[in-house]
Parts: structure tokens; sequence; C-alpha cells
């Protein structure tokens, strides 16, 4: 009898903790992209391109705190061209770019069981693109990258909600056409970045 009893009670306690556990979520993602694209001397050509597309969705809910969804999402595009038509030198475009997202999110008992609850969240994009058309070159550069996405979060507890979301939409761009007389040289650098939380 005392064994079945002590069974008993384990599971009722089994269950009471699982019914008083923490809702906590995390997810984040990166992206690095690089494309060089170079014609040295000559007639030629040279093309590059990068495209990504992503998404992730986390959701968790207690019936006795509440529930918690965070999703994540957005499309990245690299594309780089050079026409080299004469010349002894080097034509060429370079672009390197890094976007990054996080979130966090908690739901749980807090001071005299009552519910306690957090979110945070950061998005950040940095570009660079470098084109070069020397002296002594006859050609064409053009270059772009972009990315367009976000990030969102809802919480629902006892008493409330809460929502907050972020989006970019950014490009970055370089065309450069010219003769064997001109020497140029486009540097582009973007940088953004975002961050909330409650």
């Amino acid at each position: 009898m005392l064994r079945k009893f002590l069974l008993f009670l384990s599971v009722i306690m089994l269950l009471s903790s699982g019914a008083f556990a923490d809702i906590g979520l995390t997810q984040d993602f990166e992206i690095i992209g690089s494309n060089p694209v170079k014609v040295i001397g000559g007639f030629g050509k040279g093309y590059g391109r990068n495209y990504l597309e992503i998404g992730q969705e986390k959701m968790e809910s207690k019936a006795c705190l509440g529930s918690a969804v965070m999703k994540q999402g957005g499309i990245f595009t690299q594309e780089a061209r050079v026409r080299y038509r004469s010349g002894v030198a080097e034509v060429s475009v370079k672009q390197q770019a890094s976007v990054d997202g996080s979130q966090n999110s908690f739901i749980g008992h807090g001071h005299r069981r009552k519910v306690s609850h957090t979110q945070g969240q950061s998005l950040n994009l940095n570009f660079n693109t470098i084109a070069r058309k020397p002296f002594n070159a006859v050609g064409r550069v053009k270059g772009s990258q972009s990315f367009v996405g976000g990030q969102s979060q809802e919480q629902t507890y006892r008493g409330g909600f809460s929502t907050s979301s972020q989006f970019v939409q950014a490009e970055q761009d370089v065309k450069i056409k010219g003769g064997p007389n001109s020497n140029v040289v486009v540097d582009n650098t973007l940088d953004v970045k975002m961050s909330q939380g409650n």
C-alpha cells in the first residue's frame, strides 16, 4: 500500500512540476555573402550571383502560462557583371555582405506566482561593394546586392499579450562605364542595426 501511495505521489509531483514549467524560446540566423568578379586585360566577361531564401518559425504553449511564437525570414541576393573591351589593367567588382537576426522570448512564474514575460530581438545588416575601372582599360562594371526580410514575435499570457516585429528592405547598386582615360573607383558601404525588447 505504501508503494502505491509513493508512486501516486510522485506522479502528481511530476505533473505539477510540468504544469508550472517556463516557456523559453530562442532562434537566430546569419548570412555571409561574398561575390568577387574580375577580368584582367584583353577582351572578356565575368558574372557572379548568389541567391538565398530563409524562413523559420518556433512556437510553444502551456495551459497555465500562455503561448509564444517567433518567425524569421528573408531573401538575400548578390549579382555582379564585368565586361572588358580592351586594355591591360583589371576591371572588377567585389561584394561583401553579412546579415544576422536573433530573437528570444520568455514566459514564466515571477514573484507570488504572477506571470513574468520578456521579449527581445535584433536585426543587423552590412553591405560593401567596391568597383574599379582603372586607366588604360575600356569596360563596364555593374553590381547589386539586397536583402528583404524581417522577424516577428508574439506572446499571449494571462492578463494580456505582446507583439514586436522588425523589417528591413535594403539594396546597394553600382555601375561604371568608361574609356581608357578614365579612372573610376566606387566604394559603397551600408550598415543597419536594429534592436528592441520589453
